[in-house]
Formats: C-alpha cells, structure tokens, sequence
C-alpha cells in the first residue's frame, strides 16, 4: 500500500470529506455532523490523507467550551476509507492533528471514541474525571496537551452534537 499524503483539507475536499465519511459510517449522521461544525463556525482544523489523488482519512477538531474557562478542542468525527483501515492511515491523521493543536497552543482534548485506539495518543478516561459531560463514561477521553486550564468545568458542546 502507497503511503497516504496527511494534510490540512482544503475547501475543494469538501464533497469527498461527506462522501467518504457517510461510506465509512454507513449512514449520513456523522458528515452532518461536519457540515454543521462547518457552518456554524466550530471547526478548528480539518487533516485528511490522500493516496492517488483520493481523500481516503479525515479528522476534524472542533471547538469545545468549558463553562466559566478556556475552551478546549474535541476531536471527531474521524473517517477512514474502509480499504484502508488497519494501515496506519487513522493514527497518522490523529498523530498530525494532535501535534497541530499542541502548537496551536489548545491545552486539552476530548473524543468519544474506541477504548482500543485513543489510549495509544495518551487520551484515558481519568483526564476527563474533573470535567461534567453527558458522555462521561468509558468511551469518553481526554488527553492533555499542554499544563494549565481549563482544569475543570462543564463542557460546552457545538449544536451540531444536539447541544
């Protein structure tokens, strides 16, 4: 297999970003997600990879309140074509997007994801522990990029989750 290309999406990845993320979940709920963070201002930073001219990974950080703090970033939806899974191409993607959030000064992450997959980048449940979210439990994580706040808080998430 070719080693994907990971970058930050472009406006003209837009339709391929929908296209592949409804194919990898099955269904549209997550690429509205998308659409929504989209316009409605929420998202931080877009990272896809691309083999052959193709999007074949995408993830998107959002902004996530924290009421009475800083705000933090969530990470989500992220998509991988399904012919391409199980090669690195979602751990390059999450790899890159962390690293680009570190340097972008965000000093905490959020996902609700596979207790199989987050915990290699540092994400545990405990780092949520001081925050009061509905997705509290053990699909829920954090993983602290920087020191400092927010340390604790309610999070605030984009209406595009139902918020």
């Amino acid at each position: 297999m070719d080693t994907p290309i990971i970058r930050v999406a472009r406006q003209a990845d837009k339709p391929a970003i929908q296209e592949l993320t409804t194919r990898a979940f099955g269904q549209e709920d997550e690429a509205r997600i998308i659409r929504q963070l989209e316009q409605d201002g929420d998202a931080l930073l877009q990272v896809v990879a691309e083999m052959d001219g193709r999007i074949v990974g995408h993830v998107m950080f959002y902004l996530l309140g924290v009421r009475g703090r800083l705000s933090a970033a969530g990470l989500g939806p992220m998509s991988v074509d399904p012919w391409v899974q199980k090669h690195g191409v979602g751990k390059q993607l999450v790899n890159t997007g962390l690293t680009m959030m570190r340097e972008g000064g965000v000093p905490i992450v959020f996902v609700l994801g596979h207790d199989w997959f987050y915990p290699k980048f540092g994400f545990t449940v405990d780092t949520t522990e001081p925050f009061q979210s509905a997705y509290k439990g053990p699909h829920f994580f954090a993983v602290r990029l920087r020191p400092g706040p927010p340390m604790s808080g309610e999070l605030l998430f984009p209406r595009a989750f139902g918020a």
